[in-house]
């Protein structure tokens, strides 16, 4: 008599953002946070780490029901789980990034005392083949459960690694396929001789039984998708009557600093506004502060872009919050303090995760992107020239679009309502972003476009 036996979910995991896998720390390298390494010093994504988003994403589709124990394990951790995850490896050789982090002073707007350390990560773009197996033999529920979480996962909300608050490991499921086979597939499933390419494997000798699991198009219980534009260039105030046909009333751009490979990698492209004859695409020049950019892949060459970095839109975003709140309990005549609990339950503490996430905001590539190389210097008072040595020049974004996303988990209406004050002072350019805020930098427009409903919420 046929019986279930296994189903097989066989699929590709592109990052849409920056990942960073925790591996072992290496003593011989200068990196703080080494992206996880296996014996041949190929990258690779544990299925422990993907197992545990897998349950992570089911526990919040069936919540209040506990996940099945045939699914998490037994409590006392005799009985294995029916979903078997395989580690992974990028489908391509990839180079690896490290992306730079700090602290900043609430206080002061600048970087704290000795809070800088940087990530070992892989870029957006990168391909990670996905495998799952499930033991329907020994429950046979379990591969629709499996089947509910990856459709929310072909949708982009599959998050991985560490870091997802700041931006990292972001991902999407693309080209799922599902496979049921039945005990008359028994003899050909496991294949030992296989092992390191089973992908191809299931594809051809199982291609009959393939069938496509779709994305759902509804988001998770508890999940508010955020999302919208963040734009450089022209300032063009509605509130100020006439403005289009009067023009602009000034640009505004955008500074963020990278990790020192971006100074080293910095090239002079014809998107560097320049007078006419003076540009040189290809030239490679070393700027003082070069913004943080990535390599885009898809590019026939290749191309690096600016971005913004998910922890650089949190660390204003948090700031402006922590203010608002002092402000507020000064003029009630109330003690502060460091670090009110509305502000740690949107952002985090070292006790509690963050409720609020952000994704890397990438530049949209159907919009124009053009840059600045500024010269500054410092004045001197009395002589009204330059002082001594001290000049140096900073790279800037002067126009361009970028798309970022946000996700607000199992929020209350006070921070739903927190988050909307936020956004609120966003859309007037009241929060800055990035370096020279003060020079003119980093007061960019937001726009809008998606914020789910209050029926989102628990």
């Amino acid at each position: 008599m046929i019986q279930p036996y296994r189903t097989l979910f066989v699929g590709t995991l592109v990052q849409e953002s920056f990942l960073s896998v925790g591996g072992s720390d290496d003593p011989t390298t200068s990196l703080d946070s080494p992206f996880c390494l296996d014996g041949l010093g190929r990258p690779t994504l544990r299925g422990t780490g993907l197992a545990g988003s897998l349950v992570a994403t089911l526990r919040r589709i069936l919540h209040p029901q506990p996940v099945p124990a045939t699914i998490s394990g037994s409590q006392h951790g005799r009985q294995p789980s029916v979903w078997r995850c395989f580690n992974s490896h990028p489908a391509k050789s990839t180079q690896p990034v490290v992306r730079q982090h700090v602290a900043i002073d609430a206080r002061t707007g600048a970087a704290a005392n000795s809070m800088l350390f940087d990530v070992e990560t892989l870029p957006p773009g990168t391909r990670w083949p996905f495998l799952l197996e499930v033991e329907t033999d020994r429950d046979p529920d379990a591969a629709e459960q499996a089947r509910a979480v990856l459709r929310h996962w072909a949708a982009g909300r599959c998050l991985l690694g560490r870091e997802v608050a700041r931006g990292l490991g972001w991902m999407r499921l693309e080209g799922c396929r599902e496979y049921r086979l039945t005990t008359e597939h028994a003899g050909s499933w496991p294949c030992a001789r296989a092992t390191d390419h089973y992908p191809s494997y299931i594809e051809a000798h199982f291609t009959d039984l393939a069938a496509p699991v779709d994305y759902e198009r509804e988001p998770l219980p508890g999940w508010c998708e955020i999302s919208g534009t963040l734009s450089a260039g022209e300032y063009r105030p509605d509130w100020i009557e006439g403005a289009d046909a009067n023009g602009c009333y000034g640009l505004d751009s955008l500074s963020i600093g990278g990790h020192a490979s971006d100074e080293l990698t910095a090239t002079w492209s014809e998107r560097f506004l320049a007078p006419d004859g003076l540009a040189n695409p290809g030239t490679g020049f070393d700027p003082d502060f070069a913004v943080v950019t990535f390599a885009r892949a898809d590019a026939q060459q290749c191309e690096r872009l600016p971005y913004i970095p998910g922890s650089s839109l949190r660390g204003p975003l948090r700031h402006a919050l922590s203010r608002l709140i002092r402000a507020r309990q000064a003029f009630e005549d109330k003690e502060g303090t460091d670090d009110p609990a509305l502000v740690q339950s949107l952002f985090g503490s070292t006790r509690q995760s963050a409720k609020l996430l952000l994704q890397d905001a990438f530049p949209a590539l159907d919009a124009d992107l053009r840059l600045a190389w500024f010269q500054h210097h410092a004045e001197d008072e009395f002589t009204g020239s330059t002082y001594q040595s001290a000049k140096f020049d900073r790279l800037a974004v002067m126009t361009g679009r970028f798309r970022w996303k946000m996700v607000l988990e199992d929020a209350t209406s006070e921070e739903r309502e927190a988050l909307k004050t936020l956004l609120k002072l966003t859309q007037e350019s009241q929060i800055g972003l990035g370096g020279g805020q003060w020079r003119g930098h980093g007061w960019l427009h937001w726009q809008i476009e998606r914020f789910d409903s209050e029926e989102g919420t628990r």
